[in-house]
C-alpha cells in the first residue's frame, strides 16, 4: 500500500515521531492519555463523537454523520468559505475511548503502539487521495493535527451510496436488479477513479456499494479507502485484517494475507454482483468449501449478457492469479463488448 508510514522516536520525550509530523527542532508527538480502564471495559463501550460546536482547524462541529470501528465522520462548517465539509476523524474503537464532553480520547496503554502506525497508515491515506484530483475520488482538501488524532477535511457529497440505490430499487421476487447498462456506466468511472489510485501504489480494500456515493447528477464517488483499517504492530509486524464479509477477496480475511490491486478488482467484482441480485456474494472462506457463487451467476444469464457476467466471474476468482491485475486491466475489460 505505498511506502511504510515513517517512524522515528522523539529525541525529547522518546515518543514515535509519525512520518511528516515530525520536526528536527519541535517534537510533534502524539501522547495520547493512557486509559484507565481495562480492554474488557473498553470493548463494552463506544467513543462519544465530538461535541457540537467542537473546533478543528478553521472548522466547526454540527454532527456526527456516521461512525465506525475505525472511524467518526461528521458535518462540520467552515467558517472561512462559508460552506459545510465532511471531516473524518481518526478513532479506532478497540483501541480508543472518547468520553462525552471530551475531545481527547483515552488509548489502552498495550494498544499505544498499533494507535501510532495506524494513525500514521491514516495520514498516509490522506495526504495521497490530497493529491488526487479526479471526478470520482472524493477530493480531500486539507488534514487537521488536533486531539492527537487527524481530521481528514473531505468535500461533502449531495446524492445516496450505490448501497442505498440498490435496496431502493430491489423487487420482491425479480432478482435483477439494476440495468447492465447502468452497471457498466457506473463501474467504469469507479475504475477508472481506483486506476489514478492504484498508479500512487495506494489500495482500497474496503470496495462495497456503501463506500460507491451516487452524487446527485449520478456521477459516482468513490469513498472511504481502508488503508487504516490493516493496522500494523510494530512488536510481531503482523497486520490484523478487518474486511466486510462478502465484499472482501479471501487474502484481505487472512492475517498477513498478500493483498494487491488484485484484491480491489475482487471487491469491484462483488459490488457488481450485488448490482445484479441485491445480495452481496457469498463470504469468501465459505466459498473455499462450498461455492455458490456460480450457480448464482448461472440464474442471473436470464438477465444480463455473457460479457458482463463473465468480467464478474473473473473478478470473484477465490484464486488472486485467476483475476485481472490491476483496475487498468479491469476497466479494458469491462468496456469491450
Amino acid at each position: 500500500m505505498g511506502r511504510q508510514p515513517e517512524i522515528s522516536i522523539s529525541e525529547n520525550c522518546g515518543y514515535y515521531l509519525l512520518g511528516d509530523f515530525s520536526s528536527p527542532t519541535v517534537c510533534a508527538h502524539f501522547a495520547p492519555k493512557p486509559c484507565p480502564k481495562d480492554d474488557a471495559e473498553m470493548k463494552l463501550q463506544s467513543s462519544a463523537p465530538l461535541p457540537e460546536g467542537a473546533e478543528i482547524g478553521n472548522y466547526r462541529i454540527l454532527n456526527a454523520l456516521s461512525s465506525g470501528g475505525f472511524s467518526i465522520v461528521y458535518l462540520a462548517y467552515s467558517e472561512q468559505s462559508g460552506e459545510c465539509v465532511a471531516i473524518k476523524e481518526y478513532l479506532p474503537s478497540d483501541r480508543a475511548l472518547r468520553r462525552p464532553g471530551d475531545l481527547v480520547p483515552y488509548i489502552g496503554a498495550e494498544h499505544i503502539a498499533t494507535y501510532k502506525f495506524g494513525l500514521a497508515a491514516f495520514f498516509e491515506e490522506a495526504r495521497i487521495l490530497a493529491a488526487i484530483n479526479h471526478p470520482n475520488i472524493v477530493k480531500v482538501l486539507e488534514l487537521v493535527r488536533a486531539n492527537e488524532t487527524v481530521y481528514m477535511v473531505m468535500q461533502l457529497i449531495e446524492g445516496i451510496s450505490l448501497q442505498a440505490y440498490i435496496l431502493r430499487h430491489r423487487v420482491q421476487g425479480r432478482i435483477a436488479a439494476l440495468p447492465e447498462d447502468f452497471i457498466v456506466g457506473v463501474f467504469a468511472r469507479v475504475l477508472d477513479g481506483l486506476r489514478e489510485v492504484h498508479d500512487r501504489k495506494l489500495l482500497h480494500l474496503d470496495l462495497k456499494p456503501a463506500n460507491i456515493f451516487l452524487q446527485l447528477d449520478g456521477v459516482p464517488k468513490l469513498i472511504d479507502f481502508g488503508a487504516a483499517r490493516r493496522t500494523v504492530g510494530r512488536d510481531s509486524g503482523s497486520v490484523i485484517p478487518i474486511f466486510t464479509p462478502g465484499f472482501a477477496a479471501p487474502e484481505t480475511c487472512e492475517r498477513n494475507g498478500a493483498v494487491g490491486a488484485w484484491s480491489d478488482v475482487y471487491g469491484i467484482g462483488a459490488c457488481m454482483f450485488a448490482c445484479m441480485c441485491t445480495n452481496s456474494p457469498q463470504e469468501a472462506p465459505s466459498r473455499a468449501r462450498e461455492d455458490l457463487v456460480p450457480i448464482t451467476l448461472e440464474i442471473l444469464e436470464r438477465s444480463y449478457s455473457p460479457q458482463i457476467l463473465s468480467v464478474t466471474k473473473a473478478c470473484l476468482e477465490l484464486d488472486p492469479r485467476a483475476r485481472p491485475q490491476s483496475a487498468r486491466e479491469l476497466f479494458q475489460r469491462l468496456l469491450t463488448r
